[in-house]
């Protein structure tokens, strides 16, 4: 299963935690894996890339971290956080087609 914990500051997406894998196929064929990374590192692009803040990021097998220099402008976190809340529905979605797979949860930091 994966594991989605959405990191919030005062109720504003600023990060996120990813881990596990969906099991819905083999290693390197699992098309579940597949779609959840592929919005996962397309997130941390737009944080990175379209809106230009400052983030703390690892992308390592089944484990993933990102997270917002604290120095961000309020446009960064915003954007940031835009981006956060779509990729959450985007991978709510997909929970939602293949029960089981994945987890999500807010924490607040």
């Amino acid at each position: 299963m994966v594991r989605l914990t959405v990191l919030k500051e005062k109720g504003i997406p600023i990060g996120f935690e990813l881990s596990g894998h969906a099991e819905q196929g083999e290693y390197g064929s699992d098309l579940v894996c597949a779609a959840i990374s592929g919005i996962v590192q397309t997130t941390i692009l737009g944080i990175t890339e379209v809106v230009k803040a400052s983030a703390a990021f690892s992308i390592e097998e089944n484990d993933t971290h990102c997270a917002i220099s604290k120095d961000a402008s309020d446009e960064q976190i915003k954007g940031t956080a835009l981006l956060i809340e779509t990729m959450q529905k985007g991978l709510e979605s997909i929970e939602l087609t293949y029960s089981g797979t994945l987890k999500i949860k807010i924490r607040e930091v």
